[in-house]
């Protein structure tokens, strides 16, 4: 039979080895919940900083945003001043030395631009005079910086007068076009 010192140190190593295995599970559970909440800390970190950057790129997106509304604006005719777009098509058939008859200034919706609290003004004008000035009145139209749609251009040449020596043509037509405007606010 085995002496009693063998079965105290038999025992004892027992003992000693479920303590160590019961450690050992104890420091790998430790560990290991030390790793999976250093995963969840680093995803979180890299969440916050994705939205962060996220947030950044929202706020530059509205800046550039803020910058091309200020440019479109230019482009378009404020809230009420259909009158003054009126004065200043005057003042172009005047640079241009044609005479003009405005006959129709209408609004309607503005279902092209989509752009919303916009709606158009249609146009519709007679304009008299040489053809190299009607034709550089057709270029200001074209060039001016608003959203000015031309929708239709008719002219004839109605008289052959004879000044100076040369031949001056007359020329008559007719202008249908829409701006854009912004609604008026009521």
């Amino acid at each position: 039979m085995p002496k009693k010192e063998t079965k105290t140190l038999l025992i004892t190593m027992g003992i000693a080895d479920l303590f160590i295995i019961g450690l050992f599970i104890f420091i790998y559970n430790y560990t290991n919940n030390l790793i999976n909440e250093s995963i969840n800390t680093e995803s979180n970190i890299k969440t916050e900083l994705q939205k962060q950057d996220a947030r950044i790129m929202m706020k530059n997106d509205l800046i550039s945003s803020e910058t091309y509304q200020d440019k479109l604006k230019e482009y378009i005719i404020s809230s009420g001043g259909t009158v003054d777009f009126i004065k200043l098509l005057e003042q172009l058939v005047s640079n241009s030395n044609i005479k003009s008859d405005i006959k129709n200034v209408t609004t309607e919706n503005d279902n092209k631009n989509n752009l919303v609290g916009t709606e158009l003004i249609r146009i519709n004008m007679d304009v008299l005079g040489e053809w190299k000035n009607v034709q550089f009145f057709i270029t200001l139209l074209e060039n001016y910086p608003l959203k000015i749609e031309i929708k239709s251009i008719s002219l004839n040449k109605f008289s052959d007068n004879v000044a100076k020596g040369r031949s001056v043509s007359q020329w008559a037509g007719n202008f249908e076009f829409t701006v854009l405007k912004y609604k008026d606010q009521q």
